[in-house]
């Protein structure tokens, strides 16, 4: 299989992975954030064990250090911002592993229900959400800049401006409960 071929299935898994953390972080953070402290807890222990239940979470999760391992091994590190974007996407998934697996399972201690705790353990499991999910979509990018710095731009732009009037007509049409 060729580099370039390697290089498209990598970033392709990454761009799914992509979604997790920021569907987690803009989604389910916000949701979390509403919930009183102990539903909070309920929630993180239901939601952590059906992530570690999910074939495509955990796949989505595990096949990218694998095929890591072989393009380096095949190919080494000449592609800069290819492996530029690796390194990025390493270091939101040591973050993810750093903080926000010990909260958790601090979290999913029965004994652990202290409100003032679980808020303070909210706050940073929300930072450590906001963390992957940037440098998640930051690794995305500088991947796909290996195929062309100046279409990876181009693209950005052109989902940002598509985006936009989907956001405007959501917020104008969605009901809110306030």
């Amino acid at each position: 299989m060729s580099e370039t071929a390697v290089e498209a299935i990598i970033l392709a898994i990454n761009a799914l992975g992509c979604g997790i953390p920021l569907f987690v972080s803009g989604v389910a953070q916000k949701i979390m954030n509403d919930m009183e402290p102990l539903e909070f807890k309920k929630f993180m222990n239901i939601l952590g064990r059906a992530a570690m239940s999910d074939p495509f979470a955990v796949a989505i999760a595990t096949i990218p250090l694998f095929a890591i391992i072989y393009y380096f091994v095949a190919f080494g590190f000449a592609h800069r911002w290819f492996t530029a974007g690796i390194v990025i996407w390493m270091i939101g998934a040591s973050i993810t592993k750093i903080t926000n697996l010990p909260i958790y399972n601090w979290v999913g201690k029965p004994e652990n229900t202290d409100p003032e705790i679980l808020r303070e353990k909210r706050r940073m499991l929300a930072l450590g959400n906001a963390s992957r999910a940037w440098l998640t979509l930051l690794s995305v990018v500088l991947m796909a800049c290996q195929f062309s710095a100046q279409g990876t731009v181009i693209a950005a732009a052109a989902c940002a401006i598509m985006a936009y009037p989907s956001l405007w007509l959501a917020r104008k049409y969605m009901p809110t409960s306030q």
